[in-house]
């Protein structure tokens, strides 16, 4: 954390790793990733390079690749830049993926550490780019013992995005149509190292500001043992906050996997873990170009979209819906088995959506942002681009 750096050292690692991932609107899914890089510094600059293979049970394939550096301009200071892609389908990087940069500008002083950041990057999908921007700071505080570590950090940053597939898959929408979605970003996290044993833990908020809707929450939970000198066993469990800049969906992981480490200098060792260790265990970058939640199916097409409210509800009940694209006039919904269903095509544009049964308060139907309609009740926000 003091910008201090060996003369000249070299660090290579490989890892094999199994997870179960699931993404909001997705199943339930295991994947395999294979990966692997190195690190090789020398005087004041470090230079890594990664990169991981997963595969899935659906059968999606996705791979990523990072370049690192780092500059040590003095011992106070220290610059990090990273360059990545992610793909699909094991494609070529750039096609159905992302491209991304970011950078951080770090000052010490004693056991604290100020860091300003930014990053930015196109994601390819569906025949459609997207751009993400994030700018940010964060805080730390680190002490340092014989065989020993304790961290602790906080982070907000600022991110924007017009990738509205991936924002409305976590949950954040618009209130109404404007060029991009506006977030603001808080994370706190600790990091405990003794002799063999590295725990990390994170806790992250997200919300929208300006015409963005919607909260979300994330956690991370890691633990790192090194069983032999050579060897370490990998524990993640967590969910991550949808990455704008890298274009990587909100998704719940739980991995275990191990590394091997060919060559490990003890003067790096505690820099190649965290260099590895903030992929957060997934990078497959797979979404949907539809909104699904429990009473709600949105299906999109270039400007328009299929809306289908589906209501559980006793065989005599009632079940109207009105939306701000019929002026609130309500319509009953018909019953299918054992659920009310109702159909509407919605132009371009943002609607409000609510439902009621058997007469009584209006609602947002779950799986959509809520707002306040117009009546002093609820309705879910739906965006049509």
């Amino acid at each position: 954390m003091r910008g201090q750096a060996p003369a000249a050292a070299t660090l290579a690692w490989f890892d094999v790793s199994g997870a179960r991932v699931q993404q909001p609107t997705s199943a339930l899914r295991s994947a395999l990733s294979v990966g692997g890089g190195v690190w090789h510094a020398r005087q004041s600059v470090g230079v890594a390079a990664e990169g991981n293979v997963t595969v899935a049970t659906d059968s999606t394939g996705a791979a990523q690749y990072v370049l690192r550096t780092m500059w040590l301009p003095a011992a106070f200071a220290r610059t990090d830049f990273d360059v990545s892609a992610t793909t699909n389908s094991l494609t070529f990087p750039g096609r159905y993926g992302s491209r991304a940069a970011a950078i951080r500008q770090s000052f010490n002083a004693a056991s604290f550490q100020l860091s300003v950041l930014a990053g930015a990057g196109r994601t390819s999908r569906f025949a459609l780019d997207a751009d993400g921007q994030r700018v940010g700071a964060a805080l730390a505080w680190e002490r340092r013992s014989s065989g020993g570590l304790a961290r602790l950090g906080a982070q907000v940053t600022h991110n924007r995005t017009n990738d509205f597939k991936l924002m409305e898959a976590s949950g954040i929408v618009l209130e109404r149509v404007v060029p991009a979605y506006t977030m603001t970003d808080r994370q706190i996290d600790a990091i405990w190292q003794q002799g063999p044993l590295w725990l990390q833990a994170s806790r992250a908020w997200r919300n929208g500001t300006g015409a963005t809707l919607g909260k979300v929450s994330a956690f991370h939970l890691s633990a790192a043992w090194t069983v032999q000198p050579s060897t370490t066993l990998i524990a993640q469990v967590g969910e991550q906050l949808a990455d704008v800049v890298r274009g990587v969906p909100q998704a719940r992981y739980t991995t275990l996997g191990v590394r091997w480490n060919p060559i490990r200098p003890s003067t790096l060792r505690r820099d190649a873990r965290a260099l590895a260790d903030d992929r957060g265990g997934t990078s497959a970058v797979t979404t949907v170009p539809e909104i699904r939640g429990d009473e709600v199916l949105v299906q999109r097409r270039p400007g328009q979209g299929d809306l289908v409210i589906s209501i559980v509800a006793p065989a005599d009940a009632t079940v109207d819906v009105a939306t701000s694209a019929t002026d609130w006039a309500p319509a009953r919904a018909v019953r299918e088995g054992e659920r009310f269903v109702y159909r509407l095509t919605l132009p371009s544009g943002a609607h409000r959506v609510a439902v009621r049964v058997n007469g009584g308060g209006w609602r947002a139907p779950r799986g959509l942002a809520v707002v306040d309609d117009d009546f002093g009740g609820q309705a879910g926000v739906v965006v049509i681009p």
